[in-house]
């Protein structure tokens, strides 16, 4: 066995004693000569009880339920399996090596997939979460603890009519939560109203919520219109910013909330609604309250079950998801087919975002549109998140920013401004000291397209 061993370099047998993968080398006859630790850790053996013997012998032993070396010689050619050892998911790959057409040695390599399959298998959940995303803009789907513990209230009281108060920065999703109760409600299938207290005038808004009688006022329709209070019979209202509602207004909405009852603008006679009732602020009605600008009987009346939105900074493990969500979206909108750096995606997770989900969705969407590229760099990112403080020069220079990166940072800059310049390419060319072939070639590396007059081309 000795003799066998010294036919192997020596420097070859100090590289496989420190692999992290497990080597085993057997002869031309399948005897084992060799193995090292990190085989050893992962079969779970001594090399002892395997060195010396041949694979078809531990193979009958049932050392090894399936040997690769006896596969190998069998089939004279490379075979790669998955085996368990223990809880490992092994890789194990025999190659033969041959002389004069002979199989001399059979090197075998093995690797623990353990944690490439739990990667895989994250992976494989993270697209089928981003897919429900894609099926349906209304659905949460989050990783964040803060949020999931959101998501399970909702789930309890979604099924139930009780009013609910959404509280939460601007733009957070008050909006989709309310959607997302009323489709996991009884009322799933009857109508969801929306009306935005802050986006209309006091008369407005109480003909639109109530409605009104034909020729309740001058420029009313002699027919009347429902109001969206009516409209949601059977289903689900929505009041959007209701910090926004006029005092005047909190009194008939009222005995809305209280009886179902109301009376359209210019009616005399009550109209009767079965309707579930969801508000939604960004406003801290309490301090309103104290302030005598929103009623405090009808502030408990629609909190009966008050539920707070986080803002995304406070649940950044769902920032990636949304990130590829968006992209997705803008792509297929657009028409394009970006793709978002990892140093990208880390300057999006980092950031602090005052305008939550919305402003993160109005930033892809930007980014998708007028980046020149189609890899969205960290650069193009901190362009739009970080106007007033980031220069170009700033950004190329960023810690960790390696001199490559740093180079085709600013080559790629360089390469855009000569784009805007309303010459040819010779011209250009005789500009920046290069070639026209040299030219064109950086033009298409950075997918950037220019007009070469002397030739014609688009």
């Amino acid at each position: 066995m000795i003799n066998l061993l010294n036919k192997f370099n020596e420097d070859w047998i100090n590289f496989f004693e420190v692999s992290y993968d497990g080597i085993i080398v057997a002869d031309k006859n399948g005897r084992i000569v060799y193995m090292n630790p990190a085989a050893e850790k992962l079969e779970e053996v001594n090399k002892s009880q395997i060195v010396g013997k041949l694979a078809s012998d531990l193979e009958k032993e049932g050392i090894y339920e399936k040997s690769v070396t006896v596969m190998v010689l069998k089939e004279k050619r490379a075979v790669s399996v998955k085996q368990c050892k223990g809880d490992k998911q092994l890789i194990i790959t025999g190659v033969p090596l041959f002389e004069d057409n002979a199989i001399k040695w059979i090197y075998i390599n093995e690797r623990d997939a353990t944690e490439l399959n739990k990667i895989k298998q994250e992976i494989e959940r993270y697209k089928k979460q981003l897919n429900v995303l894609k099926a349906n803009s209304n659905e949460y789907i989050s990783e964040s603890p803060i949020m999931k513990k959101t998501l399970s209230l909702l789930e309890r009281i979604a099924p139930t009519d009780i009013s609910v108060l959404i509280s939460g920065e601007s733009g957070v999703g008050k909006d989709v939560c309310a959607k997302w109760i009323h489709n996991h409600s009884m009322r799933k299938g009857k109508p969801f109203m929306k009306i935005d207290c802050g986006a209309l005038s006091e008369t407005l808004l109480e003909s639109e919520l109530f409605g009104y009688e034909g020729g309740a006022f001058t420029g009313a329709s002699n027919k009347g219109k429902k109001g969206l209070a009516e409209v949601a019979d059977g289903g689900t209202l929505f009041l959007d910013e209701i910090g926004e509602l006029p005092i005047s207004l909190q009194t008939k909405l009222l005995r809305l909330v209280q009886e179902n009852v109301f009376l359209p603008v210019g009616g005399i006679k009550e109209k009767h609604v079965d309707i579930r009732i969801i508000a939604a602020t960004n406003k801290n009605l309490e301090d309103m309250i104290e302030n005598s600008t929103f009623r405090q009987d009808l502030y408990y009346r629609l909190s009966v079950f008050p539920i707070k939105i986080p803002p995304l900074r406070e649940r950044p493990e769902d920032i990636f998801y949304f990130i590829n969500y968006f992209l997705s979206m803008f792509n297929n909108k657009y028409g394009f087919q970006k793709t978002i750096s990892n140093r990208a995606i880390n300057t999006l997770c980092t950031y602090d975002w005052p305008g939550n989900v919305r402003e993160l969705s109005n930033i892809i969407e930007r980014l998708v549109v007028v980046t020149q590229t189609a890899v969205i760099s960290e650069r193009d990112v901190s362009i739009i998140i970080y106007p007033e403080t980031e220069t170009y020069e700033e950004i190329a220079f960023v810690e960790n920013y390696n001199y490559t990166d740093a180079f085709e940072e600013f080559e790629h800059r360089y390469f855009c401004q000569l784009r805007k310049m309303d010459e040819t390419l010779e011209d250009i060319a005789k500009l920046s000291g290069l070639s026209v072939s040299t030219l064109k070639r950086k033009f298409k590396k950075y997918s950037l397209r220019v007009k070469d007059k002397l030739n014609n081309e688009p």
